[in-house]
């Protein structure tokens, strides 16, 4: 139920959805460097032509909402996204109030990302559940409190007792959904202007994330073609084959952990989750799946990163780009190594051959 409505102040808006023949590149960071060097990585990141940052946001980690900050106050054109911003540790409609900080800052840049989190619940005393409701009511929240409405929300998982942002705000501020579960895509098509499908790096796999979205919109009445699609997948640059291999394992070994006990998406990449990986997901530690990379067969690889040279690592991008998606947002790894020579190589070796044999405007 709505009381009424507050006014809503005008920021500068961000461009308008990509159109078909337009290419855009995102770059997920981690939180491991410290703040100065992350303010060299977002003017790094703007200067090399790429059009979105997203920030991560590990608990224990450096706060996101700090470095959104700093890099909204080092750089003048990029987008800036939470990767992701999730309602367990944070209530929806704290996370509005946030994203429009923001996007004030920013001048009209932010990307509400929002997800269902992955690790360190359990050392915080606190569940995971029912994502997919609450990441429905998350983004309806969130988008009644930017759009200047005053409201009371009853949810199954939330509520909001009277309530609106004393801040300016965004009403057309886009609310991104990040997920590979099936029940999540489907509500984040429901709902969601932008979907984030993380991790899949085929087009097959990326075809089925695809279909989730559709299907939900499809049942809500939404045309799907006004839904953006975004991808999230891992890479390593490397001209040893086998160490790019490596540097991408530890991540999807941290990925089948946030996911379990939901192994769907191993399925519908022909995997089955292997004896070890499971003893290891069934922990729920982020460490120890940061440390079981070791465990990850090649398969997963395959299906879950874009390894390789840069003319092997632009092939999989152009596959899937053929698939249709036009956003691609990338973490390089591991994330323990600097960052800025493989979002150079990717910059001048990667993107120029995506788009040569795309034939593909890119915008530099």
């Amino acid at each position: 139920m709505k009381y009424g409505t507050v006014p809503v102040y005008p920021c500068q808006a961000v461009e308008a959805p990509t159109p078909a023949d337009r290419l855009r590149f995102g770059v997920g960071v981690w939180q491991g460097v410290s703040s100065r060097r992350l303010i060299e990585l977002a003017r790094l990141i703007e200067d090399e032509g790429f059009d979105q940052f997203w920030y991560s946001n590990h608990k224990l980690y450096r706060d996101m909402w700090v470095g959104m900050a700093v890099a909204a106050m080092s750089t003048r054109r990029v987008a800036l996204g939470t990767f992701v911003a999730e309602p367990y540790t944070q209530h929806p409609a704290q996370i509005a109030a946030a994203i429009a900080s923001i996007d004030e800052l920013s001048g009209g840049r932010a990307i509400l990302g929002l997800g269902a989190g992955g690790a360190n619940f359990k050392e915080l005393g606190t569940q995971r559940t029912r994502p997919a409701q609450a990441l429905r009511e998350s983004v309806e929240i969130a988008r009644g409190l930017l759009r200047g409405e005053r409201i009371a929300y009853r949810g199954e998982v939330f509520t909001a007792d009277d309530i609106w942002l004393r801040l300016p705000a965004r009403p057309d501020l886009p609310i991104v959904v990040a997920s590979r579960g099936d029940r999540v895509l489907r509500a984040a098509g429901e709902v969601a202007d932008g979907v984030m499908i993380a991790t899949y790096a085929t087009p097959e796999g990326l075809r089925h994330g695809r279909d989730m979205v559709r299907a939900g919109a499809l049942g809500a009445g939404r045309d799907e073609h006004g839904i953006q699609l975004l991808t999230r997948v891992d890479i390593s640059l490397d001209d040893d084959p086998q160490a790019a291999r490596d540097a991408v394992r530890p991540m999807i070994a941290g990925m089948v952990m946030a996911s379990y006990p939901d192994t769907a998406f191993l399925e519908h990449a022909g995997l089955e989750i292997t004896p070890q990986l499971e003893a290891m997901a069934r922990q729920k530690n982020e460490a120890l799946a940061f440390g079981s990379g070791h465990l990850v067969p090649d398969e997963y690889v395959r299906q879950f990163a874009w390894v390789g040279t840069p003319a092997e690592v632009a092939e999989q991008i152009a596959a899937v780009v053929d698939s249709g998606f036009r956003t691609i947002v990338f973490l390089p790894q591991p994330l323990s190594a600097d960052l800025e020579p493989t979002l150079r190589r990717f910059a001048h070796e990667v993107i120029p051959r995506v788009r040569s044999s795309l034939g593909v405007r890119i915008r530099r």
